[in-house]
């Protein structure tokens, strides 16, 4: 298989008044469907980045891929063996140890903790933390915690890293660094990632294949394997690409 692929995937969610839950007494619920009928295929080794408006159901894409959640119906397909691993904004650290022992407890390279403990300093070098191994999450600065939550992904070994707008939070030259370096993790270390965000530029610089998704689950892909890195927003063809997905993302979707 040289894809992770969703086929006719849907998904809804119930919400229930507050009377319902406080006296158990029946009451009408409403049901949302977020995602219908989705197809879509994340090649193999590949960046992928997911735009579009909010609530079309990009974080509830990322959920299902990671197995938090199960559609309602279709399915999701993906290579045997493989798993993977979310990166959020505010990544999951432990905040108890230090930055290497961290990495070394989601590692999923080495027999013993002291195997795993020298595996991770690799990871920990490769984000640039070496010269914080032995600090708390305290004593980081945020951008610092989003390097070591990456850390912790990649030592996971997860075949597919899905990464929901892992730098919202970060001021706009911390953000380029970071940026810069996951593009140069990705060459040393390919995996399949799926990347959601915000930010039309982010995405232009990162994606492989940009996707745009719709309210109504339609979607509209756009190529860019075959634009080298690094990029500049302001290249003539980047400039085109991002006036055509933004009119893309501007499109009313047929539920509206």
């Amino acid at each position: 298989m040289d894809a992770v692929t969703l086929k006719h995937v849907d998904k809804s969610y119930t919400s229930y008044s507050t009377e319902v839950v406080l006296t158990g007494q029946t009451r009408e619920s409403r049901t949302r469907q977020v995602l219908k009928d989705l197809s879509l295929s994340f090649p193999v080794g590949q960046l992928t980045v997911i735009v579009g408006r909010s609530g079309c159901g990009k974080s509830t894409l990322l959920k299902l891929l990671a197995g938090k959640e199960q559609p309602d119906a279709g399915q999701i397909d993906m290579p045997q063996g493989w798993h993977s691993a979310l990166l959020s904004p505010d990544p999951y650290v432990i905040t108890w140890t230090n930055v290497q022992r961290n990495v070394a407890m989601a590692c999923g390279v080495g027999k013993t903790p002291e195997e795993r403990y020298e595996k991770a300093a690799d990871f920990v070098r490769l984000v640039g933390l070496q010269d914080y191994a032995d600090l708390t999450p305290a004593e980081l600065s945020t951008g610092m915690k989003q390097r070591l939550g990456l850390a912790r992904v990649l030592a996971s070994q997860a075949q597919l890293l899905l990464m929901d707008e892992p730098f919202a939070s970060l001021d706009f030259l911390t953000r380029g660094e970071l940026q810069s370096q996951l593009l140069a993790i990705q060459k040393k270390l390919p995996r399949t990632i799926v990347l959601v965000t915000h930010q039309l530029e982010e995405a232009l610089l990162l994606g492989q294949k940009i996707v745009v998704m719709h309210p109504d689950s339609t979607i509209r892909e756009f190529d860019l394997s075959a634009l080298p890195y690094p990029r500049d927003v302001e290249q003539p063809a980047l400039r085109a690409l991002k006036s055509e997905i933004t009119d893309e993302c501007r499109r009313p979707s047929t539920s509206a």
